[in-house]
């Protein structure tokens, strides 16, 4: 497990580096994809080498290359489960990348309609703080200090939306008519609150300001999304080079000693 999610935090790196985030179109998903299939491969490759220790009580790679009896066969199998598994078992691709603090973070799971532009107030706040303790902040997954209603999309965009739709569209002859007629939403778009902390906040507010692009790490084994059963997706998957026998013993594809035939 601890593989796997170094795995997944090194993917969350390379995502930062490269300004990519959980609401980057198409290339957040295929980003978290990928980072899940290394992670799934590294978590193999760390389970090949534990049972290798635990048949001959040699820590492997010390008295040969790092990369010897590493199968190709092994990395791909292992990538493609990986990938399976953790979607199977509730985990959001796109979930895997830093969030951006301006748009829904990666940990987001439940939010709640926003009472317009105006702050939470205190019966939205009781049921913030029930989501913050439970899923921790939308952005970063912490569950310290106090917790803000953050508005999705962020105010000041929503007030953008509206200027530029008015001077755009609503003064040229029947555009409003023909839109309500096809049932195309005309009004802004519709803000909700989500749990978020205050760092997450004052970066968020900097961030919109200056329009600028602000991305935060975000806990690895986060509790968003539909279900945390995927945190064991990299100890399920180590469980497959276990299957044909005990620790101490030889099984298919291993010799006495542990390693690959």
């Amino acid at each position: 497990m601890g593989a796997f999610t170094a795995g997944l935090a090194a993917a969350q790196g390379v995502g930062m580096a490269l300004r990519v985030s959980c609401a980057t179109p198409v290339v957040g998903p295929v980003g978290g994809l990928l980072g899940v299939g290394l992670a799934s491969a590294a978590a193999g490759q760390a389970s090949i080498a534990t049972r290798q220790y635990l048949a001959d009580r040699k820590v492997p790679g010390v008295q040969a290359p790092p990369f010897r009896g590493v199968r190709s066969e092994d990395l791909v199998v292992d990538a493609l489960l990986g990938i399976a598994f953790f979607k199977v078992m509730g985990g959001r691709f796109r979930s895997v990348m830093p969030s951006d603090v301006a748009k829904v973070g990666a940990i987001a799971r439940e939010s709640m309609p926003a009472a317009g532009v105006e702050y939470a107030t205190e019966k939205y706040r009781i049921e913030l703080r029930r989501l913050f303790r439970r899923d921790g902040c939308h952005h970063c997954g912490t569950r310290r200090g106090a917790v803000i209603g953050d508005h999705m999309p962020p105010n000041k965009y929503v007030k953008e939306y509206v200027k530029t739709a008015e001077r755009a569209f609503f003064k040229l002859p029947f555009v409003k008519q023909a839109a309500e007629a096809l049932a195309i939403p005309t009004g802004p778009p519709k803000q909700r609150y989500y749990p978020q902390c205050t760092s997450c906040c004052e970066k968020q507010s900097a961030a919109v300001r200056n329009d600028k692009l602000k991305l935060v790490f975000h806990e690895v084994l986060h509790h968003g999304g539909r279900s945390q059963a995927w945190h064991y997706a990299g100890t399920l998957l180590g469980l497959r080079h276990y299957s044909g026998g005990s620790a101490g013993g030889g099984s298919a594809g291993y010799g006495a000693n542990g390693r690959r035939r």
